[in-house]
């Protein structure tokens, strides 16, 4: 016969509580401050699970975020340290539901949301509606040329 012991509950209940307070969510301001900059693909995976990872890209995106709007850009790195930009951008609307970051993108063609994961200081992460995860890394341009 299996007897209970009664000195596992404080344990097993400090670990629950533990857990629950080190599984924090960001905090929708945080993230928002962390949107603005240039980003590098390193990843994208489907919701099948495949998965596709980015080793050298001749464009980044630029996004610039301020009061709840703004616009991404596609623009490609100089060996000088400067960037090719073109006029096209996707407009960005945010909205903050149940405490989480939407991108709102529109642009004349198309209108599609993006749900924020995680963004700090090095790392973006953002799910489509279709469940399209992709992953950015924050993007430094180091100029080879003086």
């Amino acid at each position: 016969m299996l007897t209970r012991d009664k000195t596992l509950y404080p344990l097993v209940l400090s670990c629950l509580i533990l857990f629950t307070f080190s599984c924090k969510q960001e905090n929708p301001d945080e993230i928002l401050a962390h949107i603005s900059g240039y980003w590098e693909i390193e990843k994208v995976r489907t919701p099948e699970g495949e998965s596709r990872t980015f080793t050298l890209n001749m464009v980044v995106d630029y996004i610039e975020i301020d009061n709840h709007q703004g616009f991404r850009k596609k623009v490609a790195p100089q060996p000088d340290g400067t960037y090719l930009v073109n006029e096209d951008a996707e407009a960005i609307l945010v909205e903050i539901q149940d405490n989480k970051v939407q991108l709102l993108y529109s642009t004349p063609f198309d209108q599609w949301t993006e749900t924020v994961i995680k963004a700090n200081k090095n790392q973006l992460i953002v799910k489509n509606t279709e469940g399209t995860i992709y992953s950015y890394k924050r993007f430094e341009n180091i100029p080879l040329i003086e």
